[in-house]
């Protein structure tokens, strides 16, 4: 009896071996899709300095990969990602938290001036990836890290009292370089002369720091006081994306 189980676990085990046929596996892809905002990133608390109040945003993905081997190769990824902020309510807790810092501007609040951007990030990604083929199927496997451009939401928040700048919250809209990375998962589909429907799932996360600047003149002296901290947020984003690729021969 173990003889015959041996057989029959044998015979499987090589019609299944004779499933994974090796097809053009490297491939170069276009993706588009959405990029859902994780953990701090997606939260609405002034008070955690790390909170992003981001919201759903766009997906946009360059990428491809070479496999000498018919399972183990290396990728590199074009990632470009936005997420909108809940403004409304950060414009909410941000007047809030400054009247409750500066109760003297309380007779100004229907005077402030604010706007506020765009989260967005361009990650240059590379590293290995591993693939699986089942007949017309691929199943993906990658982890990439490399170079993250952040880019924080444009911020200006104003008060002007007869012309003059009584106090001012700014955040410059400028890129960010920092370390990140990408893991993820996909699927591609065989149609014909070589290209592929594509599937994809990933999780990306960078953490930038930049730069808030408060100046202020409470006193009306014509004096601003200026205060500048570090903020720290990180880009955590389920990427969620379909495409097309083109599998080739190396």
């Amino acid at each position: 009896m173990k003889a015959l189980w041996i057989f029959v676990f044998s015979f499987v085990f090589a019609v299944f071996l004779n499933q994974l046929q090796a097809q053009n596996e490297s491939f170069l892809g276009l993706t588009l899709g959405a990029a859902l905002p994780q953990g701090s990133f997606a939260q609405n608390d002034f008070g955690n300095p790390e909170a992003g109040y981001a919201k759903t945003g766009f997906l946009f993905t360059f990428d491809g990969a070479l496999f000498p081997d018919d399972y183990l190769g290396f990728g590199a990824t074009v990632t470009y990602g936005s997420n909108n902020p809940d403004k409304q309510q950060y414009k909410k807790d941000l007047i809030s938290d400054l009247l409750e810092r500066h109760p003297d501007l309380e007779q100004y609040e229907d005077d402030i001036y604010f706007d506020y951007g765009v989260w967005r990030y361009l990650n240059f990604h590379a590293g290995p990836n591993f693939t699986f083929n089942a007949n017309r199927f691929n199943f993906d496997l990658r982890a990439m890290a490399g170079l993250s451009l952040a880019w924080s939401p444009d911020q200006l928040l104003q008060i002007k009292i007869n012309d003059e700048e009584t106090f001012s919250r700014k955040i410059d809209e400028k890129a960010v370089p920092t370390l990140g990375y990408t893991l993820g998962a996909g699927i591609r589909y065989s149609l014909s002369s070589g290209y592929t429907f594509r599937f994809i799932v990933e999780y990306s996360n960078c953490k930038p720091t930049y730069d808030v600047v408060e100046s202020f003149d409470i006193d009306g002296d014509g004096n601003l006081d200026i205060e500048s901290k570090e903020v720290s947020t990180p880009f955590k984003n389920i990427q969620i994306g379909i495409g097309i690729a083109y599998n080739f021969e190396i």
